[in-house]
């Protein structure tokens, strides 16, 4: 059964919410026009796995609080990529306590798309990857082309959506970057809340990975290389085809 969110009123993570800015030296704006439509605004709640009876019962009766935002993209119909950290429920000490949860609280998150509680098909949280299914069957797409291996200084755009708000960042590629222990892509694009699943093509409109976070002292965004993704799709397809499951 389709899950509705009852209001959209209540953001507590802060996203900007700047509007749609098409004036990029390099991509062109119909490159932009093209690629916008296919980011999609993810609404988020959060809970505690933890809660007693009375306090789920009193959660149920109260509708459901939106709690943040995040960004993901179509790669086909009713299929929407974003990131694993967005649905995983881990989220840092400072983020629960911003949230008004505990440092060693277990969050479960629930994932919204146009008012509609979205299925997580599949994740790899090594790449940071995850797969959604979302209500709204007129959501389609075509499968992105995915550029394997972007060149040094490789000009690039991305676009968020937190909010249902669009917004268009520009960069180039800055290459192969270590952060936390984790191998990924990095560029030269400002980034903030919000921004998390969010595509990064290049100029030709290829998809040249998926946005993850921010390394504020180094100004880079980290990106999942665009060959994962394209790997994560694959593997789903082929799952898909040999487990096709009832219509």
């Amino acid at each position: 059964m389709k899950e509705k969110i009852r209001s959209f009123a209540t953001i507590a993570v802060a996203v900007c919410s700047l509007p749609l800015v098409c004036s990029s030296q390099h991509a062109s704006p119909n490159i932009i026009k093209q690629h916008e439509r296919n980011s999609v605004s993810i609404a988020l709640t959060f809970a505690n796995k933890n809660r007693n009876s009375v306090r789920r019962a009193l959660s149920l009766i109260g509708g459901l609080d939106l709690n943040a935002s995040a960004t993901g993209f179509l790669v086909g119909d009713g299929l929407v990529i974003t990131s694993y950290h967005v649905v995983s429920g881990k989220l840092s000490a400072a983020k629960k306590k911003m949230l008004g949860f505990k440092p060693d609280d277990e969050l479960e998150v629930k994932a919204y798309v146009q008012g509609c509680r979205a299925k997580v098909l599949k994740v790899d949280e090594e790449a940071d990857l995850a797969l959604l299914k979302i209500c709204d069957s007129s959501l389609t797409a075509k499968r992105p082309v995915f550029r394997t291996a972007p060149a040094k200084d490789e000009q690039l755009f991305l676009i968020a959506q937190p909010v249902n708000k669009k917004i268009v960042r520009r960069g180039s590629f800055h290459g192969l970057y270590t952060y936390q222990g984790q191998q990924y892509w990095s560029a030269r694009i400002d980034g903030q809340d919000g921004f998390s699943g969010s595509p990064v093509y290049n100029d030709r409109g290829e998809v040249v990975g998926v946005f993850c976070s921010y390394d504020s002292v180094n100004e880079v965004a980290l990106i999942s290389p665009g060959i994962k993704a394209q790997k994560f799709l694959e593997d789903y397809d082929a799952n898909t085809q040999s487990n096709p499951g009832p219509k």
